[in-house]
C-alpha cells in the first residue's frame, strides 16, 4: 500500500504522519495498531520556533526488539558454525539434554560457563580425562555452545589432527606462527581428543607451540584426553612431551569424566523414541 502522508497542526506546529499507519484524534496522532501517541511534545528550535518529532510506539519498540533478537541469534549461529567448522553436529550439544545433570563434571562445566570472565583473568582452563566413551567431547561442546550464547565471543573446538591438516593442506601458503597467533586470539580454545595425534618430533613441536601460545596469551583452554591423568601430572622422561605436559599442568584443572556415556545415553533415548513412533499404532 502506498504511503498516504497527511500533515496536521499541533500547538501551532506542523506534524506529518503516514495516515495508513496512524490516525488523528483530539489534536494528536496515534498508531492504528497499538493506539499509542506518536507525536512528541513541542520542542524549542532556533529560538522562538518549535518542532515536533515522531516517536516510536509499542509496535516500533517490539519490532526493534525482534530485529535485535534476530540479529543476535544470527550472530550466535555464525559463532557456533565457526567454532565447530569440522564437527558441525556438535552445535546441538546442550546442557539441557544431559541425561544426568547432577553429575559432578556437568556441574563443573556449568560453573565454568557461569564464572568464565573471572576464570579467564587467571587463564584457568580444564582438562577432561577419563575412559573412551564417557562423554568428554559432548561436555566440552556443551561448554562451547553455552559460552557463545552467554558472552557472544569466539570459541574454537578442534583436535590436533584437524589442526595439522589445516596447516599441511595449505603448504607453503601458510605462516605457522600466524596460525598459532590465530588460535591464541580466540577467547576459548578447546583441544578435543588430545593424545590421538602421531607421536613425532614434528607433531610434538606443533602441539607445544599451540599450547604455549595459549599460555602466553593468558587465555583459557579446555582439553579432553584419554591419556591417564597420572602420565600428564607426574611428568614424563620424554622431554618433548614434558614441555607440553608442564604447560597443561599450569593451565588446566583436572576433571574426571566418569559414569555413563552422555552420547550413548542420548542415542538410546532417541532410539526408544523412534521405536515408539514406528510401533505406536500396533
Amino acid at each position: 500500500m502506498e504511503d498516504k502522508i497527511k500533515t496536521i497542526e499541533i500547538d501551532g506546529v506542523e506534524f506529518s504522519f503516514n495516515a495508513n499507519k496512524a490516525f488523528e484524534k483530539d489534536g494528536h496522532v496515534y498508531c492504528r495498531q497499538c493506539g499509542e501517541q506518536i507525536d512528541s511534545e513541542p520542542l524549542s528550535y532556533l529560538g522562538s520556533k518549535k518542532i515536533i518529532f515522531g516517536r516510536g510506539c509499542k509496535c516500533d519498540r517490539e519490532e526493534e526488539a525482534k530485529r535485535k533478537d534476530e540479529e543476535m541469534a544470527n550472530h550466535i549461529r555464525r559463532l557456533k558454525e565457526e567454532c565447530f567448522t569440522t564437527s558441525i553436529n556438535l552445535i546441538s550439544c546442550d546442557f539441557d539434554k544431559v541425561i544426568e545433570p547432577k553429575r559432578q563434571e556437568v556441574i563443573i562445566g556449568k560453573n565454568f560457563v557461569k564464572n568464565f570472565k573471572e576464570l579467564s583473568k587467571d587463564n584457568s582452563g580444564l582438562i577432561f580425562h577419563g575412559n573412551v566413551g564417557t562423554g568428554k567431547t559432548y561436555l566440552a561442546a556443551c561448554i562451547a555452545n553455552k559460552v557463545i550464547e552467554e558472552y557472544q565471543i569466539r570459541v574454537k573446538m578442534r583436535n590436533i589432527p584437524q589442526i595439522i591438516n589445516d596447516i599441511e593442506k595449505r603448504g607453503f601458503d601458510i605462516d605457522k606462527n600466524e596460525y598459532y597467533r590465530w588460535l591464541s586470539s580466540v577467547s576459548l580454545l578447546i583441544l578435543d581428543d588430545f593424545g590421538i595425534e602421531r607421536n613425532t618430533e614434528y607433531v610434538n613441536e606443533m602441539v607445544y607451540q599451540i599450547i604455549n601460545t595459549r599460555y602466553e596469551s593468558k587465555k583459557p583452554t579446555i582439553i579432553s584426553t584419554n591419556i591417564p591423568l597420572g602420565v600428564i601430572m607426574n611428568g614424563s622422561n620424554d622431554i618433548d612431551k614434558e614441555r607440553i605436559y608442564s604447560r597443561i599442568r599450569e593451565m588446566c584443572i583436572p576433571v574426571k569424566i566418569a559414569g555413563k556415556d552422555i552420547r550413548t545415553e542420548l542415542g538410546r533415548k532417541k532410539l526408544r523414541e523412534t521405536r515408539d513412533l514406528l510401533l505406536g499404532d500396533r
